[in-house]
C-alpha cells in the first residue's frame, strides 16, 4: 500500500511496485489510512515521512505488531533525517529520488521474513 501526500509520488511508487512484480494498493480518496490498512491488510506500506500516519504514534503502534511491514520514505528530507525518524519505530527508510534497483532491494528486505533473514546471514 502506498501512503503519500502527493499524488504524483503515489503514482510513481505504485508504478515501481508494479514493475517489481507486486500489486500496488492505495486507500480510497475519503478513507482514513488506518482503516485502509485494516481493510486491505497489505504486506507492506510505503509511508511518506510527511504523511499524517507517520507522526501518529498510536496508529504506528497498532500497525507495527501486525504482519504489515512499513517502509518509510521522503522526497523532502535527507537520508539521515528520515533514518532518524524511522529509527523511532525500528523500520527502514529511503529517500527519493531512488534508483529502481535500490528501491526493489529495500522492498525485498522489508518483506523478508525473520527466518529468511537469519538463513541468509548464516545463522
Amino acid at each position: 500500500m502506498v501512503l503519500a501526500n502527493e499524488e504524483v509520488i503515489s503514482a510513481l511508487l505504485g508504478a515501481m511496485v508494479e514493475l517489481d512484480g507486486y500489486s500496488p494498493l492505495f486507500p480510497a480518496a475519503d478513507e482514513q489510512p488506518l482503516t485502509a490498512i485494516c481493510r486491505h491488510r497489505p504486506d507492506l506500506v510505503l509511508l511518506d515521512c510527511e504523511h499524517e500516519l507517520a507522526w501518529d504514534a498510536h496508529a504506528m503502534r497498532c500497525i507495527l505488531p501486525t504482519a504489515t511491514r512499513i517502509l518509510l520514505f521522503s522526497a523532502m528530507r535527507s537520508q539521515r533525517e528520515v533514518e532518524q525518524i524511522a529509527a523511532r519505530y525500528g523500520i527502514a527508510a529511503f529517500v527519493l529520488p531512488v534508483a529502481f534497483r535500490e528501491f526493489t532491494a529495500q522492498v525485498d528486505r522489508a518483506l523478508e521474513s525473520p527466518d529468511e533473514s537469519a538463513l541468509r546471514i548464516g545463522a
